[in-house]
């Protein structure tokens, strides 16, 4: 059996190698910049609903949205409208007795390239499971530091269109926006 896998070793590594390689240049893929690429695109926010037990810590869906949309907002990466891009970060928060659950995803429209066929995937994600202690704050602060975690992640990998897209805008010279302030140089036409 040994000497099988040992004739059959070089056979694998070949037919491997065409599936690691990311183009013809033979780099390594960039999984980040597929997970979290979107052309530094505005997203839009679903937080699921809560169940029973977040009431009685005082934990709402309220805070979670307003928590979340104002990081995004600070960003200038938050987009209330739907359709089309679809991308989006998930929340969804479960709290039963004193235990917790938090799980945050960017989610995107992919491209199988085997069928040819697109749908929405989860391409990056974080979160946690413990006890709460009976302090929702404890988790709206964990929150906040996924959704700074992800806010990093997301801002490097889209580091180059982010910087195009939020750029502020140029201001022209004055003698641009109006052309009579431009003061004649000896180059100019006589006026008439």
């Amino acid at each position: 059996m040994a000497n099988r896998l040992t004739r059959a070793a070089p056979l694998l590594v070949a037919l491997a190698l065409p599936f690691s390689a990311s183009g013809a240049a033979g780099e390594i893929p960039d999984f980040k910049r597929f997970e979290l690429f979107a052309d530094c695109r505005p997203m839009r926010l679903v937080v699921e609903n809560l169940p029973d037990g977040a009431s009685k810590i005082g934990l709402t869906k309220e805070a979670i949205q307003a928590a979340a949309e104002s990081r995004l907002r600070s960003a200038r990466l938050y987009r209330s409208m739907l359709g089309p891009p679809y991308h989006h970060l998930y929340v969804n928060v479960n709290v039963y007795r004193m235990a917790f659950n938090i799980v945050l995803k960017f989610k995107k429209n992919v491209l199988d390239s085997l069928s040819g066929n697109t749908g929405i995937a989860a391409t990056w994600d974080v979160g946690s499971t413990g006890t709460h202690g009976g302090n929702a704050n404890y988790i709206l602060s964990l929150i906040s530091q996924y959704l700074d975690k992800f806010l990093v992640e997301f801002l490097r990998v889209n580091e180059k269109a982010c910087e195009k897209r939020l750029a502020p805008p140029r201001a022209r010279p004055p003698e641009e926006e109006l052309p009579w302030l431009k003061r004649p140089s000896p180059d100019d036409p006589p006026r008439q």
